[in-house]
């Protein structure tokens, strides 16, 4: 049997892992390819310390093929065009085609730009190891630039930041530039007194979906931490240095950074598969996909049921955690056993503030403060430790 896996993420590596491991237990010769456009794993948790210049490359990305050295895994690097289900093909952009027994997706989600005008043209988008490079990279120039003019009205527009969306993304970003403007303004000797971070958010609060102590908790350390927070916020159109917001306002800002919501890869609906408003495919308590049997989707890119009548929060933990159960479906699968349902387990959320603050409800526990980092970088330690060896 192949098992081909769209998506090299937390969801799908963790599969390929796992199930690589169980088949070679078991002396199976099925063979597990694993897909991605880049050639190298993203820790997408670490994003706001790149793009602060927190974190080097060698503890922002694994190169694919070293990790799966010692596995049986096949590594396909490319860009996925189309999946054609009745032929149960994987259609490449440059012509190559892969056909599956069984199929998971896990290609993750890409920025939603909400079809605001030029939000994609003039905004950083930070959903990718890419992205947090270029934007570490724009900053740096912004203060270096913010150095060398005498006019205080151009130095303000250069060292101001304005961060649209108020999820984990826009409040990690703006908890960690909040603590990084101090050194970068001695490293470019820009003056201190111009640097602003603005965060734009959409809703009441930050941080909807937490716990309502925890969000009003995050809103007052990232106040505390010097960043404007404007809520009810909604921006209308975006032009090069410049935001237009709902009530008539403009923000300029030479860093316009677009945290603003995510939405599936528009090939999953190309492809025929059924999908919800963000492009997320229907999937069943098996993430099976809606009316195909041998095709199952986790991570992002699916709307998975939570058993509460919505759907599995997009978030790090949890594709880890479907990655697992994926990989112990797909051998039931191989073995012809009945796979059994995903039921999500509720750890709690937890978002880091700058480098010494954290809120959360680890295990449904309102908490905050550095013993939150502590165990946030834990729990990185221990994931990166299981990549590296699989059989942890």
């Amino acid at each position: 049997m192949q098992i081909i896996i769209l998506g090299a993420g937390y969801a799908g590596l963790r599969t390929a892992l796992d199930l690589d491991q169980m088949l070679r237990e078991r002396g199976r010769d099925d063979k597990v390819v694993l897909v991605d456009q880049f050639s190298y794993h993203q820790i997408v948790q670490i994003l706001h310390l790149t793009a602060t210049d927190r974190s080097p490359q060698e503890k922002a990305i694994y190169e694919l093929t070293p990790l799966l050295r010692k596995t049986s895994v096949e590594f396909v690097q490319g860009h996925v065009k189309l999946v054609v289900p009745d032929q149960r093909e994987v259609q490449f952009d440059d012509g190559r085609v892969l056909t599956y027994d069984r199929l998971v997706l896990a290609l993750g989600a890409e920025t939603d730009f909400r079809d605001v005008p030029g939000a994609r043209e003039h905004t950083f988008p930070l959903r990718t190891y890419q992205h947090a490079v270029r934007l570490r990279d724009h900053l740096i120039a912004q203060f270096e630039a913010a150095a060398r003019t005498n006019d205080p009205v151009e130095q303000r527009i250069l060292m101001t930041t304005a961060v649209v969306g108020g999820g984990y993304t826009g409040c990690q970003f703006s908890g960690e530039l909040a603590g990084w403007v101090s050194e970068l303004c001695q490293r470019t000797g820009a003056p201190r007194g111009h640097a602003r971070i603005a965060l734009l958010h959409r809703n009441p609060r930050l941080l909807e979906h937490f716990e309502r102590s925890s969000s009003l908790e995050a809103a007052r350390v990232l106040d505390q931490l010097g960043v404007s927070i404007y809520l009810d916020t909604s921006v209308t159109s975006v032009e090069p240095h410049l935001l237009r917001v709902n009530d008539g306002r403009i923000l300029r800002a030479a860093t316009l950074v677009w945290a603003g919501g995510i939405r599936a890869p528009a090939l999953l609906a190309n492809s025929g598969f059924v999908v919800d408003e963000i492009g997320r495919v229907l999937v069943d308590r098996y993430m099976r996909v809606h009316d195909q049997a041998l095709v199952f989707a986790m991570g992002d890119c699916a709307a998975i049921p939570d058993g509460s009548g919505s759907v599995v929060p997009s978030t790090a933990s949890y594709a880890m955690r479907q990655g697992e159960h994926m990989a112990e479906s797909l051998l039931a699968e191989v073995m012809g056993r009945a796979p059994r349902s995903y039921e999500p387990l509720k750890l709690g959320e937890l978002v880091s503030l700058g480098p010494k603050d954290a809120v959360g409800s680890p295990l449904g526990l309102p908490a905050r403060g550095y013993p939150l980092i502590l165990l946030k970088k834990g729990i990185e330690q221990y994931y990166r430790a299981s990549i590296e060896s699989p059989s942890l």
